[in-house]
């Protein structure tokens, strides 16, 4: 989707660095989220239901897409969180959906 982005951190394995990254790149998301949107486009529960679904499974849980918050400077007294690009779209999910929902027509 040429017109739709939603910029997220991950890491860059090659490089070793955090990078930002556009969830819709993905072009299997992408063309996955846009069938859907022709299918339930009368009905923005369910299509939110599958945004949701597509999102865990392309993006949720997987080595490649998460990244580990800490403090700076670190500590070890501080516990670390590792978040996924999942975690970080549902910060914003309403916003997300929104946005997917208004502009992939």
């Amino acid at each position: 989707m040429k017109n739709l982005h939603w910029f997220v951190y991950k890491e860059d394995i090659n490089n070793n660095k955090i990078k930002i990254y556009d969830i819709f790149s993905c072009i299997a998301f992408s063309d996955d989220i846009k069938k859907d949107y022709k299918k339930y486009k009368n009905n923005f529960e369910l299509f939110s239901e599958r945004v949701n679904i597509y999102l865990r499974y392309y993006f949720w849980s997987k080595c490649e897409c998460e990244i580990i918050l800490s403090n700076w400077p670190p500590s070890d007294s501080f516990e670390k969180e590792k978040i996924d690009i999942y975690d970080q779209v549902m910060l914003n999910w309403n916003v997300f959906i929104k946005y997917v929902w208004d502009n992939i027509k």
